[in-house]
């Protein structure tokens, strides 16, 4: 005579519960994940703001064509726990009749900050002839 089965082993919830406690494992770390990449995405979208508003000030004169320090500049305000640094140097470039061109510069601007013990950095490099530097 066969007996009948009635509900679940213990093998069998067992096997449920481990596949159960997996599937809600990965779907966390996609979670995590996730939001982690909305945190970057954030800090990257401040970053070309602050990179926006810096090349603004240079066309506006705000701020000098001119090196800052090798660690940058600490931002304030929205830009809290990011710096800039910026490089100028001078390009040495000739016309086509082999004169050298005075005056014209490049500029790089990076914005870094630091995101999960990691520094990163959002760049920009651009040419510039400043007013005041036209070869007499």
């Amino acid at each position: 005579m066969r007996r009948r089965r009635f509900g679940f082993i213990l093998l069998e919830a067992m096997i449920a519960t481990t596949i159960f406690a997996m599937a809600v494992l990965a779907l966390g770390q996609t979670v995590e994940a996730g939001m982690m990449a909305a945190i970057s995405q954030k800090e990257d979208a401040r970053a070309q703001r602050a990179l926006s508003n810096r090349l603004m000030e240079l066309e506006a004169g705000a701020v000098a064509y001119a090196n800052s320090s090798a660690s940058g500049d600490k931002l304030e305000g929205e830009f809290e726990g990011m710096r800039v640094r910026q490089t100028v140097l001078p390009l040495k470039l000739t016309d086509a009749k082999g004169q050298l061109i005075e005056g014209l510069i490049s500029v790089n601007v990076e914005v870094l900050w630091e995101n999960r013990g990691q520094e990163r950095v959002k760049s920009v490099t651009f040419y510039a002839y400043p007013q005041g530097t036209a070869a007499q």
